[in-house]
């Protein structure tokens, strides 16, 4: 199958920090490599993958993200290499150009969500809610927005070969995400605080509204002995600190879409406490994998548990559900499908009467 990939234009494939569709990228590209595919990638900057690539940009406009300038650009090269070449699917992560333009290409056109729905992206996938194909990366996330032309939900991967199994812990914990009031800092905190549990937090702050957040709210929780703040440290950091955590706390507040760092956690054996929101009770197993609770106050109770979750019953789950070939093969099963459809003449926008 000759598959054309189109990765967003801000960071290159892989990242070299921050990048979470980027790292699930490289996953993918180079797995359906391995799996015999054709497979070309539209990226910028330095990408390292198996795929033939094309680059658009150099260097990845990392510092200008959002500006629809370089988006635009980006996909548009892509758009008109891809018109001209026998390609007999595209799959599209970068964001809401592709199913705008999707009904002009003549390719089909599989659109991955990595986003939540919010009433401005409601509004805009509505009107182009049958030109291309979408693929949700949860239930969750289908629910929350049925109306589209969905072909399948498959999750993202993580990396368990680099996420290194260790079933010794050590007596810490750790909370590795963006730091935001959304993600749950500080109730993280706390309950590692009543608890007395040493906690150890990471991940990038960025300017504006989650500055101020972590200024107001987080650094006065901060003493450096029970719980510290390492800044947004690089891959192999994160994989070396989650590894030997005794659990990975995750009480957010918010309808997250996956929670790629749960699948991380649990790759390295590490149990996941966290509160019942957005795709955690598609991630986490409760009893099995980690402790789920409606709010941060009951899920302090869990804390106790810790030693009932058997790290290698994480790591057995994050290889069933979350590895590289799961999510490969889940979308090669779209492919074809999308492939099929075509063939016997039903078009995307009518892909959703025939289910």
């Amino acid at each position: 199958m000759k598959i054309a990939m189109i990765a967003p234009v801000w960071i290159p494939v892989p990242p070299d920090g921050y990048g979470g569709i980027e790292r699930m990228l490289k996953l993918l590209v180079d797995e359906l490599v391995v799996m015999g595919h054709d497979v070309t990638l539209y990226g910028a900057g330095e990408c390292r993958t198996m795929a033939r690539q094309r680059i658009s940009l150099e260097k990845a406009p990392t510092e200008h993200m959002g500006e629809t300038l370089y988006d635009a650009y980006h996909v548009g090269m892509a758009f008109r290499e891809i018109a001209s070449e026998d390609f007999d699917i595209v799959h599209d992560h970068a964001g809401f150009l592709g199913p705008a333009f999707s009904s002009l290409l003549g390719v089909p056109l599989v659109h991955t969500l990595h986003g939540p729905f919010l009433p401005e992206t409601i509004k805009f996938y509505s009107a182009f809610s049958h030109d291309c194909y979408y693929v949700a990366i949860s239930e969750h996330q289908k629910r929350c927005y049925p109306h589209l032309n969905y072909v399948g939900v498959v999750h993202n991967a993580v990396d368990v070969e680099e996420h290194r199994y260790e079933g010794v812990k050590e007596d810490y914990l750790v909370h590795v995400s963006r730091i935001c009031e959304a993600k749950g800092t500080v109730e993280a905190i706390r309950l590692a605080r009543e608890r007395g549990w040493r906690l150890y937090l990471a991940g990038k702050i960025d300017p504006g509204r989650d500055r101020e957040y972590f200024e107001r709210e987080v650094r006065p929780l901060l003493d450096g002995k029970k719980v510290e703040y390492l800044g947004e440290i690089s891959q192999e950091e994160k994989v070396k600190l989650v590894s030997r955590a005794r659990a990975f706390l995750f009480p957010i507040k918010w309808q997250e879409p996956f929670g790629l760092v749960m699948a991380e956690a649990l790759a390295c054996g590490t149990p996941v406490l966290a509160t019942r929101w957005g795709a955690v009770p598609e991630v986490v197993e409760h009893g099995r994998t980690g402790f789920i609770a409606d709010t941060p106050e009951e899920l302090a109770a869990y804390l106790d548990r810790i030693d009932e979750i058997d790290p290698w019953e994480c790591r057995r789950a994050a290889e069933e559900k979350f590895s590289p070939s799961a999510m490969a093969y889940g979308y090669q099963e779209i492919y074809d499908k999308v492939i099929s459809m075509e063939r016997e003449g039903r078009p995307a926008r009518e892909a959703s009467v025939s289910r």
